[in-house]
């Protein structure tokens, strides 16, 4: 780790803070860049680099089930930087179950898309969820989020082993390896952790380890873990547990080791129940006596179902995901008590004089400067007289005092006088357009009647942005698809009717771009994107009574095949050969146990699309397992609209909830398996870090499937 007022500030070569990965890096100036990576001296949490002592605020994130998983999310982490001035929030990676007993033998203390059942799917978030942390600079506390970690030993090591590896040089992380042991005692917590902390050392994080102590992380003891950097876990809830119940053992840890309350909450134990203002007060003011750093829990709207919890930061049963959403919360009076404090410590406007401190001095310094990527340059601040290097020429650089503004980020101006100033250009968030690409069909599959004067119509979603700016939408190929402002007369219209709305009309076999533009409102960048319409031929697809995926007997013969599809003939191969033959539209298969493809093609017609079509057939007991749910062509009735676009999955899901994604191969094999939350509307995963070959894509919600082929090029 470099040190971040000597090495790092003095070089322009180096970038403004150690906190970028992937690509990523911080778009304003917080604790990270002051700090760098953390670990412990003595009984105190520290900067390793300058050996500083660091006390974080912020929060912790609910359970990363249905109810906590909206909230991870980068507009509520962006929102709880910006607004609550959060130094920290906490990754509660839920894993399996939400007790300490075994839960396999029952679903109600089982968390839904657990870590355990769906490991990809909470790596994708986490990858997310660090990538918003840098760009806020702030730190993400790792939350192996269980009660029964012992027994889950191998996969937190394979865990942490694999996440140190990736994010060995993110200063940002902290580790928590277990959140509150129940029935385990401290020697065998301690035993826990040196071997799951030996993992993440060894692939080459040093950043702090933090681990849970006996009964909910109660501090009934600490200490026994002979690992680097490691400070041991405090939770309280002040109507629970008082600050004189508990002082003796947290400062006989403090006598050798460092406390950190990952978790505490205003109410009693559970969540719920009352809130003992005075009893949070007295806890917050010794944590801060002692320079203890600590998180609150929780970031998640109150009522989810008829369950109330007192504990969450905001009222009411909705979600709360985006900035739009949160600034017009209201708070409960958890949320009110936890919203003062942290605003009321905010250290927002005191991090650029931290990382400049000693050096903005002189007559080229000048006042820190602050502006939205939206403007040029940023006048009257240094002086035209003094020359300067720019720590990052992509975010900002001066020419004869004039600060020219290139993007979003931050820079360290370096004067010819060795002074430094920090300017911060804040990024814009894009307008909200929420248009999905469109397929219509000649069989008018895809379009409606909107205008009264044509069958083969679509509406666009939007005339105005949510954020409140007309669109205006053009093709550029208006003889395959044109698209106009006109009066919505049609049933179809619903609360559009006699309305004026933008109308596309498809006219001829081909695709179009449609361009949507909106002006720049306060607050949001110019609206400028493109969707795809395509007028296409009728889909040609074969009986999936019979071409299907299915199991046949050894010698058996079975109807499989079609020889033709609205008159056009049907060709097939068979891989690997030897297994079955064609005879006819008969499947015949060998007296070996095999696991076979079929692939089917059949050239376009005038009105139809070609077929490219590939089932999986298990021959007697197979040699590879058949994929449940995958089927080569659309189910009836799914619950949600999916497609490919490029490499982009496109959803528009009528209802919020969980959704499966499968990408397997043509041989049967997964090679990608997503649980996502999605909010109802337009939805998309980039699926691009799959190799390039021929897929199904298998897209599930509630008891809904729909599966898509796609050539990934």
């Amino acid at each position: 780790m470099k040190k971040l007022l000597s090495t790092l500030l003095l070089s322009c070569a180096v970038s403004f803070a150690a906190g970028v990965y992937d690509g990523v890096k911080p778009l304003r100036v917080g604790p990270v860049s002051a700090y760098g990576a953390l670990g412990t001296s003595g009984s105190k949490v520290v900067s390793i680099s300058s050996g500083k002592q660091v006390t974080l605020r912020g929060m912790s994130l609910f359970w990363s089930d249905a109810t906590g998983s909206p909230y991870y999310n980068s507009e509520v982490i962006s929102w709880a930087a910006e607004k609550l001035g959060i130094d920290v929030f906490r990754f509660a990676m839920a894993i399996d179950c939400y007790k300490e007993s075994d839960c396999s033998n029952n679903s109600d203390e089982k968390v839904a898309a657990s870590y355990k059942s769906n490991p990809s799917g909470l790596e994708a978030k986490l990858d997310n969820m660090v990538k918003v942390a840098i760009e806020n600079d702030i730190y993400i506390i790792v939350d192996w989020h269980s009660h029964r970690a012992r027994s889950e030993q191998a996969l937190a090591t394979d865990f942490f082993g694999r996440m140190a590896a990736k994010y060995a040089n993110v200063p940002n992380i902290i580790w928590e390896v277990f959140n509150e042991p129940v029935n385990d005692g401290m020697g065998e917590i301690a035993s826990y952790a040196n071997t799951v902390i030996s993992a993440i050392r060894t692939n080459g994080s040093p950043n702090l380890a933090l681990v849970g102590t006996p009964f909910y992380s109660q501090m009934g003891s600490c200490g026994g873990v002979n690992q680097t950097n490691v400070g041991y876990v405090f939770h309280f809830y002040a109507a629970t547990h008082t600050l004189g119940a508990f002082k003796n053992a947290i400062e006989g840890c403090l006598s050798n080791n460092a406390v950190f309350v990952t978790e505490w909450g205003t109410t009693e134990a559970s969540g719920a129940g009352s809130i003992s203002e005075g009893s949070s007060k007295e806890w917050l003011d010794y944590l801060d006596g002692k320079g203890i750093s600590n998180c609150n829990w929780s970031l998640r709207h109150e009522t989810v179902g008829n369950k109330p919890e007192a504990s969450a930061m905001f009222k009411g049963s909705t979600v709360l995901n985006s900035k739009a959403a949160l600034n017009e919360a209201s708070y409960t009076t958890s949320g009110t008590i936890v919203k003062n404090y942290l605003t009321s410590k905010s250290r927002a406007g005191t991090w650029a004089d931290s990382i400049t401190a000693g050096k903005h001095t002189g007559a080229c310094a000048f006042a820190h400067a602050s502006a939205s990527e939206m403007e040029t340059s940023i006048e009257g601040k240094a002086s035209a007289s003094c020359t300067y290097t720019s720590s990052d020429e992509s975010v900002a650089t001066i020419e004869a005092g004039s600060i020219k503004i290139h993007g979003a980020g931050v820079a360290i101006m370096t004067g010819n006088d060795g002074s430094q100033t920090v300017v911060n250009i804040t990024a814009m968030p894009n307008q909200t357009f929420t248009q999905p690409n469109v397929t219509c069909r000649l069989s008018g599959s895809g379009c409606q009647n909107f205008s009264g004067d044509s069958k083969m119509q679509q509406k666009m979603n939007e005339t105005v942005t949510i954020e409140g700016s007309p669109i205006t939408y053009t093709s550029d190929n208006p003889d395959v698809v044109s698209v106009e402002k006109m009066t919505c007369t049609s049933a179809n219209c619903y609360s559009y009717k006699n309305q004026q709305v933008w109308i596309a009309s498809f006219k001829s076999v081909g695709v179009a771009h449609i361009r949507a533009t909106a002006a720049a409102v306060p607050g949001y960048r110019a609206l400028d994107t493109t969707v795809t319409f395509t007028y296409a031929k009728n889909v040609n697809s074969l009986n999936t009574k019979y071409f299907k995926n299915q199991t046949v007997a050894l010698g058996s013969t079975t109807q499989v095949f079609t020889v033709e599809a609205h008159k056009v003939p049907v060709t097939y191969t068979i891989t690997p050969e030897g297994y079955a033959t064609q005879d006819g539209e008969m499947l015949v298969a060998g007296n070996v146990d095999a696991t076979i493809t079929i692939h089917a093609v059949a050239p376009e017609a005038e009105t139809y699309e070609a077929i490219d079509e590939t089932i999986m057939i298990n021959i007697g007991a197979g040699n590879l397992s058949m994929i449940e749910g995958i089927t080569p062509k659309t189910m009836a009735n799914v619950s949600m609209n999916a497609r490919m676009n490029g490499n982009k999955l496109v959803m528009t899901a009528k209802h919020s909830g969980f959704v499966t994604v499968q990408v397997v191969d043509m041989a049967g094999r997964t090679v990608k398996n997503v649980v996502k939350y999605v909010s109802a509307g337009s939805n998309v995963m980039d699926l691009g870090e799959v190799a390039h070959g021929n897929y199904f894509v298998n897209v599930k919600q509630s008891s809904m499937v729909k599966t898509i082929p796609w050539s990934n090029k």
